[in-house]
């Protein structure tokens, strides 16, 4: 299942779920549960990246020599798992986290620049550059500028945080 996701770009699957989701609701709560379904639709395409990192990182550490170590002196698996793997495992799953974070707000902007994320009435990067967008070529230039301008800062700064934990914790750098 996972690859077969991964096959798929996020925003399209994003679109589809999106579509899927308005299209079972009543009109007259599609207003009030947009969140709600941008959430569950960037959150349905994101999840296949933590599970497969989660999986590897888990399978390459079970087989550490310290993992056997811990075997043989008599600790139980949860508290192998909860002592050992998992914070060699949390590194790289906050990494990934702090990358999604700025993809999702990317697809947040893309729905709602498109029209089909929050509707006009709630505050979004892609409904501002939207609506700026009109007025790009007319001389008022700033209005879609500056939002576009927050969201890319917004991105990269998120990303160099991402940056910046993963060089904090590798263990090789400690």
């Amino acid at each position: 299942i996972a690859d077969v996701l991964l096959s798929f770009p996020p925003i399209l699957v994003a679109l589809l779920i999106n579509g899927i989701l308005r299209g079972a609701l009543p009109s007259s709560a599609q207003a009030e549960s947009a969140l709600i379904v941008l959430i569950l639709s960037i959150g349905l395409t994101n999840w296949v990246q933590y599970a497969r990192t989660v999986r590897g990182s888990t399978m390459v550490e079970r087989r550490k020599e310290y993992i056997e170590a811990a075997r043989t002196l008599g600790t139980g698996k949860l508290a192998i798992m909860m002592k050992h793997i998992l914070p060699n495992v949390l590194g790289p799953v906050l990494v990934i986290a702090t990358i999604n974070l700025g993809m999702a707000v990317l697809t947040e902007a893309t729905l709602s620049f498109l029209g089909v994320g929050m509707p006009p009435t709630q505050p979004s990067l892609g409904t501002l550059i939207q609506i700026g967008n009109e007025f790009l070529f007319s001389g008022i230039w700033w209005v879609v500028v500056f939002p576009a301008a927050a969201l890319a800062i917004l991105v990269l700064a998120v990303n160099l945080l991402g940056d910046w934990l993963r060089d904090a914790l590798n263990p090789k750098l400690r």
